[in-house]
Parts: structure tokens; C-alpha cells; sequence
């Protein structure tokens, strides 16, 4: 993704001065991966609140057939006006975004938080799968707001490698290996979605509780949610990767076959083996407690990997890297963590808690 990227920002101009990148560097990501402000109150304020728009009347309609055709069978709060339903509206949210939102984007776009469910995110992927807006109008407006002055290159960066670069890779993925790629299963994962998943079991999970919560409301998680909270418990526990692309296809706002697909397949469960991406992104509750702050006050300890109170995540962790030793061993960017698994005098505990913390999950009462 990393050369694509760069052919993408020759191509296209975007943050180049000629031929190199402007101020000399292709990416900062090294900037744009903090953890939330852990000083109580840091980020009061922080975050500006999204735009909401009252429904009107072809809203209010639209709303009552998709009731009366689901026959109930929808899930999620009622909309509040939140998602724009017109180019207007779109565009309205796009210009808030550049003007008051992108300035902080980047340093905390990895971060999760609940106090604030959007952060600083965009949210207007929706909006470009449905063609209420162009990619090439969005970056030219982070563009032109860098070279103003108003955003940082930290912050134009870190958004625009995510519509010209991750956005358009995740596109050319899903057609270069078509049909059959949604369908690999690498790690021969067969569980059924969790309850906790299709909102018929609570949890004590507080990240997973608090992400859950996010989705029904407003219909999006932003991409860390998704990947290390409910990516990262599907492929732990192994999910079926046909099901858990279904579920995500169905559950969100920008949902699209060719968005969920790569990601899912792909990025999230490695369920093509590593055609996409070279590691499965793995984590136990560490990285949770280090990105957020979902780990105070939460019923398991991220820090435990055995016990009655351990965290779900670093058990079958563990446990994952024990089960795919073989295979992971191979792998060189995956190789110290099997190796650290191979040397645990407590891996037996470690099965036998990931046993019961898959028999709970899948009882809906984890």
C-alpha cells in the first residue's frame, strides 16, 4: 500500500512540491498514532460536535417503508439527523470538517475514547460510496486548507493517504481478486457471530460494550473500533469471515461489498493468508488500555491472561498465538510474538481460560 500510495500522490499532486513530498516526508504516522489525552478533562472541548440536520418529510417517508419492508428486522437507534441524506447536507459537512475538525485529526486519529464518539473523524465515507461527494473535491480542500496554513501537514497527510491511498488500494484489491477472494478462509475460522455482536447479549466487555452501544446509535465506529475492538475479538475467537463481512456490511453507515470485503477478508480476520497484508493485527488488552480509555473500570484486567477476571483479549491472544504457532512462526514480522507464546509456563491455563472465555462468548454472557 505503501508504494501505491506514493504513485498515487506523484499521480494525482496532492501535498508535492515537484517531485518530492512537501517538507520532505511521504507520511507521519509516527505523529498520528497518539494514544487519547489521559489527563482528566484534556480533551473536553477538544473534539467539535458534528453537524445534525432535523429529517424532513422524504426522510420521514423513506424511514416508514424501510420499517415496513424490514417487517422489524432492523437494528439501531432511529436516525437523528446526523447522516446527510443530500448532496447540500454532504457538502455542508465536508467544508465543517476541513475548516473545524481537521486541524486536530491527526495526532489522535487513532485514539478511542467514551466521551466522544466521533473524535475527530470525517465521517463522509458514506457520502463518497453513494456519490453525494467526489474523492478529487475532498482533497483538494484539505489541500488548499495545508497551503493556507490552516491544518497541519501531520493532519492533511494523515487524511488524504486515507481517501487517495488506503480508500483506492481497498478498491483495486477487491477487483483485482474478485468473487473468490471474499470467500478464503485461511484459518479455517468457523465460529458463528457472537450474540454480543448482533445485539441480542450484553457484555461486560466495557471496550467492546462502549463500541457496541456507538454502532446502534450511529450506525459507524471509526477505523481503530473496528479493527483492534471488533475485528480483533473476531479473529481471536475465530469468526467465520463470510458472516462477519455480511455483519459489517449490514451494520454500517458506509458499509459497501467492496469496502467490507478487503477489509474484513483481508485486514481484519487474515483470512487470505496474507495477500493483502502481512501480519494479522493480533492484540491482547495492552493495546486497548494504551489507545483508549476503556480499560478503567472495566470487569476483566487487561492485564491478566488466566484467571476469572481476565481480559478476553490477552487470553486469546495467547491462545491465538498457540493455536497458529505453526504457521505464524514464518512469519517475520510475527516470529517474536509466537516465539514469547512458546516460552509462556502458563500456556496450559491459558487454553483452558480461552475455552471458557469462547464457551461465554458464544453463550452471550461474556
Amino acid at each position: 500500500m505503501e508504494d501505491f500510495y506514493r504513485w498515487q500522490r506523484r499521480r494525482l499532486g496532492y501535498l508535492m512540491d515537484g517531485d518530492e513530498p512537501a517538507t520532505g516526508r511521504w507520511n507521519y504516522d509516527a505523529e498520528n498514532r497518539g494514544p487519547p489525552p489521559k489527563r482528566a478533562g484534556a480533551a473536553d472541548g477538544l473534539w467539535p460536535d458534528p453537524i445534525v440536520t432535523p429529517l424532513d418529510e422524504l426522510d420521514v417517508a423513506v424511514l416508514v417503508d424501510l420499517r415496513r419492508d424490514a417487517n422489524g428486522g432492523l437494528w439501531g437507534a432511529d436516525p437523528d439527523g446526523t447522516w446527510a441524506t443530500s448532496r447540500e447536507e454532504a457538502l455542508r459537512r465536508l467544508h465543517h470538517f476541513v475548516d473545524e475538525v481537521l486541524p486536530v485529526f491527526g495526532p489522535h486519529e487513532d485514539a478511542m475514547l467514551t466521551s466522544s464518539w466521533h473524535l475527530a473523524h470525517a465521517r463522509i465515507a458514506a457520502y463518497l460510496n453513494v456519490d453525494l461527494l467526489h474523492p478529487a473535491e475532498v482533497c483538494d480542500l484539505v489541500e488548499d486548507a495545508y497551503r493556507a496554513g490552516h491544518v497541519p501537514i501531520a493532519s492533511a497527510e494523515g487524511f488524504i493517504r486515507q481517501v487517495i491511498g488506503w480508500r483506492e488500494y481497498v478498491w483495486g484489491v477487491y477487483w483485482l481478486w474478485g468473487a473468490e477472494y471474499g470467500r478464503r478462509n485461511e484459518l479455517d475460522a468457523t465460529r458463528s457471530l457472537p450474540p454480543v455482536l448482533t445485539g441480542d447479549a450484553p457484555t461486560r466487555m466495557r471496550c467492546v460494550e462502549h463500541t457496541m452501544a456507538t454502532l446502534h446509535d450511529h450506525a459507524w465506529v471509526h477505523h481503530i473500533q473496528r479493527l483492534m475492538v471488533l475485528g480483533n475479538l473476531a479473529l481471536l475467537s475465530g469468526v467465520e469471515p463470510a458472516a462477519m463481512t455480511d455483519w459489517m456490511w449490514r451494520s454500517f453507515i458506509d458499509g459497501a461489498e467492496w469496502v467490507m470485503v478487503p477489509n474484513v477478508v483481508g485486514m481484519s480476520l487474515h483470512a487470505d493468508g496474507g495477500m493483502m497484508a502481512t501480519k494479522p493485527y493480533a492484540a491482547g488488552g495492552a493495546y486497548i488500555d494504551r489507545m483508549s480509555d476503556y480499560c478503567g473500570g472495566c470487569a476483566y484486567d487487561r492485564r491478566k491472561r488466566v484467571g476469572e477476571d481476565a481480559c478476553p483479549y490477552s487470553t486469546l491472544y495467547w491462545d491465538f498465538l498457540d493455536r497458529h504457532g505453526d504457521r505464524f512462526a514464518r512469519n517475520h514480522r510475527m516470529r517474536q510474538q509466537v516465539r514469547a507464546a512458546e516460552r509462556l509456563s502458563d500456556m496450559p491455563a491459558v487454553r483452558e481460560r480461552a475455552a471458557e472465555v469462547l464457551r461465554r462468548l458464544d453463550a452471550g454472557i461474556l
